[in-house]
């Protein structure tokens, strides 16, 4: 379930070493070309009549000083009549970091948190496993993901369980993190650190830095949030995946899992802004410095992702820097469980794009033959048209497969003799055992009981549902197309075993 590193990018492959900055006073049209906008309109709305592709889709194009063109069909959850608008929030999952990467611009020009600070100047007494040294682990490091470390569990814990209070970070980063390889991985953990350590030398978090230092000054702040339950909830697209017959509807993410490197709702309207303000566009983000969007636009680290057409061999402060036909871009994906996006930005053209759905129906691949569509249809490029009608008529297929492997997955994971046949009737005194609350110190409480005739278990933000397998083991499943996990009951010491940890009564 966990995607640290979204499969779009694994799609794709890694990022470069081309600057590609943000420019000023580009002259525009009065509206934002049809030449742009008639092929991806053509596209996502052709996709979106296929059944299980997306119940909502988001299309924004900006170009130079354009009024933007929004492009927002579909129903914010599948069984429900609400249609879906410019102010209808989607969640970002990862495109967060570019927006974070802005706001680490930004206060080290203020000098607030300086980019070269290091690890051990947040946390002197931080030991991490060798050979990583905090004393030259900075937060530039940490934004470009070279910060050398590695791990699952923190990753899993802060998209699917509990936020980690920054106070904790020291302790899990020396018992949760190993090594890799120096140099470029993508992964949340740069960034879910950098909000940490932000928040140790400032005492406010990042998510009261990110409103106060991006979104208010570039008016975003009523579009863009990190905390939603501070808006209506009827703003929100809810998330979905098909298993060829129907939608399984996923609730919009908690304010518990809203982390820094995935913790975003956002807009069209909003979408259009940021672009916008990135491509330096009149009168948007005047109230940073250019050098801000610079300074988060400038390629830091080398990496290696192609598919053979594009090229991404750059990634900034949280921007790939990409290639596609000898033109540049820059660009950021984000995918979560239920939905995908993509931002793509296209300086030479003063020309962006915002495109996301409310579902992740095999969406990766489509995504990504839109991008490289859009950057060819705005540098003027032949052949895009006839791109984006493959990808369309090529879809079917692809969602057939996807919805195919899903299935034979769960029924593989069924079908496993580990369960012991599915047995297992466990009387009163058995669940008695098994029930109530059992902790443990990384994922936090786990509150087990029985509801309306099922078996549920609570982890934070994670509600699971328990099946009886065999004696003492129960299958846990959470409203998503995913195989059951292991959940062991061990009454005789009053533990429960799942991720392989272990909860004490």
């Amino acid at each position: 379930m966990l995607r640290p590193v979204t499969a779009f990018m694994i799609v794709l492959g890694s990022a470069l070493a081309h600057p590609v900055l943000a420019t000023q006073g580009t002259v525009a049209p009065v509206k934002v070309s049809t030449e742009l906008t008639a092929p991806i309109q053509q596209a996502v709305d052709k996709l979106q009549a296929v059944p299980g592709a997306y119940p909502a889709v988001s299309a924004v194009i900006v170009q130079g000083n354009a009024a933007p063109w929004v492009h927002i069909r579909g129903r914010l959850k599948a069984d429900q009549a609400a249609e879906a608008d410019a102010d209808t929030l989607f969640y970002m999952a990862s495109q967060t970091k570019s927006f974070m990467g802005l706001l680490g611009a930004v206060l080290d020009r203020k000098g607030v948190l300086p980019l070269d600070t290091t690890l051990s100047g947040i946390w002197p007494q931080l030991r991490l496993p060798a050979p990583a040294d905090p004393h030259r682990i900075t937060m530039a490091d940490l934004l470009s993901h070279q910060e050398g470390l590695t791990t699952d569990t923190l990753n899993n814990v802060t998209a699917y369980v509990r936020d980690i209070p920054a106070a904790e970070y020291p302790h899990w980063l020396e018992t949760e993190t190993g090594t890799r390889d120096p140099g470029f991985r993508y992964a949340n953990l740069g960034d879910l650190i950098y909000g940490a350590a932000l928040e140790t030398r400032t005492g406010r978090n990042w998510h009261d830095w990110l409103d106060a230092e991006v979104l208010q000054p570039l008016r975003l702040d009523h579009g863009i949030t990190s905390r939603p339950s501070r808006m209506s909830p009827g703003r929100f697209a809810w998330n979905h995946q098909w298993d060829g017959k129907a939608w399984h509807a996923l609730a919009p993410k908690p304010d518990a899992l809203m982390h820094a490197a995935g913790g975003l709702f956002a807009s069209g309207k909003a979408m259009a802004m940021w672009m916008q303000a990135n491509l330096g566009s009149a009168g948007a983000g005047g109230a940073l410095e250019p050098s801000d969007f610079a300074r988060a636009q400038q390629p830091v680290a080398v990496a290696h992702m192609s598919d053979g057409q594009i090229n991404c061999d750059g990634y900034s402060l949280g921007w790939y820097s990409c290639s596609y036909k000898g033109q540049q871009a820059l660009m950021h994906p984000g995918s979560y469980v239920g939905t995908v996006s993509v931002t793509v930005l296209v300086p030479s053209a003063h020309a962006g794009l915002a495109l996301v759905v409310n579902s992740d129906s095999a969406m990766e691949g489509f995504e990504l033959e839109v991008m490289k569509a859009f950057i060819g249809l705005a540098t003027g490029q032949d052949g895009e048209a006839a791109r984006l009608d493959a990808v369309v008529a090529a879809f079917p297929s692809r969602l057939a497969k996807t919805v195919d492997k899903r299935a034979r997955a769960m029924a593989g994971s069924r079908a496993d003799p580990s369960w012991g046949g599915w047995s297992w009737t466990p009387g009163k005194e058995e669940l008695e055992a098994c029930s109530g609350t059992f902790r443990n110190a990384l994922f936090g409480p786990m509150i087990v009981g029985t509801a309306s005739g099922e078996v549920t278990a609570d982890i934070g933000a994670r509600h699971l549902v328990l099946k009886p397998a065999r004696p003492g083991l129960f299958a846990a499943t959470d409203g998503t197309l995913e195989p059951a996990e292991p959940v062991t009951c061990h009454p005789d010491d009053g533990t429960i075993e799942w991720r392989h940890r272990v909860f004490r009564r």
